[in-house]
């Protein structure tokens, strides 16, 4: 076994961490079954809460492989999508926070293995001219991979009116990973936008349905919004259209510099060459003149004689 070390009997540094990371996952990932849930969820519920914290502290520690950390990661946004559709509010807070902690260690993860990559192309004089001055990803790195679910994932934290509860802490991770982490998470802008104007939407007509009605004896009227979560979500939409937009403008602005650098070259490549055309017609014509005056006087010379 390689994370053996026979010759002082120890068992290795990696072994000795990945033993509760396995552990704690396969806790995380349990749950018990139908007849025996109501019997066992509180206890399992405490030891899920436990095994969160252990994992926040192993991953803040930066000594877990980048191989753990997307397993972890695809079952803490699993478990997210799993607590958002049975109702399950008390661990929803502890794994955004651990899913903060994982996204950071992937980012970086990526950022240092692209710099690696830049400096030995550097050393074996491979790299190009400007293939890593503008920020862009080296061929060798894969770059973050956002997991295919984590956009429903927080569509869902959002829109699912049973998870209104905790509406500021979705809120809360969104405002602080997003914008952290650009370009990484900018495909979930989008439909984070789509989906808190739609949630604003239906605020907005909930209190005009209430506006319209008279003032006699009606019928109640039901909405779960209120003023507070309509502020949350005025507020989240304002930071992610202007995320969306900054990030937009500075892609443009990328390209139009490119696009200006480019069409200066061809104006003064064009421009060198008619001028050079201009002075090399200037000096045929002078060339011309000079041998017709010569002609002319030398006929002239022959006449008088």
């Amino acid at each position: 076994m390689s994370w053996w070390n026979y010759s002082s009997g120890q068992i290795g540094l990696k072994f000795a961490i990945n033993i509760p990371l396995i552990t704690r996952h396969r806790f995380l990932k349990s749950e018990p079954k139908h007849s025996h849930g109501v019997v066992m969820q509180p206890c399992n519920a405490a030891i899920q809460s436990t095994c969160v914290d252990i994992l926040q502290a192993i991953i803040a520690r930066g000594e877990i492989d980048i191989i753990s950390v997307e397993v972890i990661e695809v079952t803490v946004v699993g478990k997210l999508y799993f607590c958002i559709h049975v109702n399950r509010l008390d661990l929803q807070n502890k794994l955004l926070h651990l899913l903060h902690s994982l996204i950071s260690a992937s980012t970086s993860n990526e950022e240092s293995s692209g710099r690696i990559i830049a400096g030995k192309r550097q050393d074996d004089g491979i790299l190009e001219d400007g293939n890593t001055q503008d920020g862009s990803l080296e061929p060798g790195s894969r770059g973050y991979p956002v997991n295919p679910l984590l956009i429903q994932t927080l569509v869902d934290g959002i829109a699912i009116s049973t998870n209104r509860p905790v509406l500021q802490h979705w809120l809360d991770f969104i405002l602080m990973a997003v914008p952290q982490f650009q370009p990484a998470l900018h495909a979930v802008v989008a439909p984070l936008n789509d989906c808190i104007c739609r949630q604003v939407l239906s605020t907005l007509g909930d209190v005009l349905q209430a506006a319209l009605k008279d003032q006699g004896y009606e019928e109640d009227i039901c909405s779960t919004a209120t003023d507070a979560e309509l502020i949350m979500l005025l507020n989240g939409l304002e930071r992610l259209v202007l995320l969306s937009l900054a990030y937009t403008s500075e892609a443009n602005s990328s390209e139009d510099e490119i696009g200006v650098i480019e069409k200066t070259g061809q104006e003064n490549s064009g421009l060198l060459g008619y001028v050079s055309n201009v002075f090399s017609s200037d000096t045929v014509t002078s060339v011309a003149e000079d041998q017709l005056t010569v002609r002319c006087v030398h006929h002239s010379t022959d006449v008088q004689d």
